[in-house]
């Protein structure tokens, strides 16, 4: 063998080496599947476009690439997600624990840091003067939505924010929940003067994370500590919602 065929060689096993090296790595890095999306309607927290996805479609690829990784978005609706979040489809959602009775959601998992506060209110049209609220009324839900106390009023799902509004507007129902901020985006682009009558839950928000995981848990509430303390946190914030308040 000549000394240049022998260079040949070493210098292909050389690139061999690295590339199975950095393809091993790779294979390594940590991955999660997730759902974001609840309902379609989500606003201002989760938004369906790539440009501005919304506070938590900013914030949770953010949180996974400083905890170094890698996401995998996988798109259901609530429903659908309850089951992949209980039979391990799924690794991780954002919730909030207070949705839970007792704020627990499961053997199974998990809470990170809080990311962000959010409430959730009885709503009813303006000007409907309603009588207090008496045991299983009919209010209107999302379908596959948690609602720590729905033994006590009874459920009309709907798909999502958007359409519970407009069954206010429509009178299907006279009484909702919906979160703050979603109620106050749809009534401004539906043109329904809705009322927040009674706040039904106030909490944060937190990554529910499979057990499974949990290895990976201090590294995310570590991105999630630096996040907030750069202020990026906020600033995500702050852009989904100040015309809004």
């Amino acid at each position: 063998m000549g000394k240049g065929e022998y260079l040949k060689i070493k210098l292909l096993l050389k690139f061999f080496i690295i590339f199975f090296l950095a393809a091993a790595k790779v294979d390594a890095k940590e991955s999660l599947r997730y759902n974001l999306a609840a309902s379609e309607s989500w606003y201002p927290y989760y938004i369906p476009d790539e440009k501005e996805p919304g506070i938590l479609g900013e914030l949770i690829p953010l949180i996974l690439k400083k905890a170094d990784i890698h996401g995998i978005e996988l798109r259901f609706p609530p429903k659908r997600t309850i089951y992949a979040m209980e039979n391990g489809l799924l690794d991780f959602d954002v919730v909030s624990p207070v949705w839970f009775a007792g704020g627990d959601a499961g053997e199974q998992f998990i809470f990170s840091k809080s990311l962000i506060g959010i409430e959730e209110f009885y709503a009813s049209l303006a000007g409907i003067n309603l009588g207090p609220m008496v045991y299983k009324e009919e209010v209107g839900t999302i379908l596959g939505y948690y609602y720590f106390d729905d033994n006590t009023f009874t459920r009309i799902d709907f798909a999502s924010e958007k359409e519970l509004v407009m069954a206010l507007q429509k009178r299907r129902v006279d009484r909702v929940l919906i979160g703050d901020l979603p109620a106050k985006y749809w009534a401004d682009k539906l043109n329904v003067s809705i009322r927040l009558d009674q706040l039904h839950t106030r909490g944060e928000l937190k990554i529910r994370l499979n057990k499974s995981k949990a290895h990976l848990l201090p590294v995310i509430n570590k991105a999630i500590t630096e996040l907030q303390q750069t202020g990026k946190i906020e600033k995500i914030v702050s852009k989904y919602t100040v015309k809004q308040s």
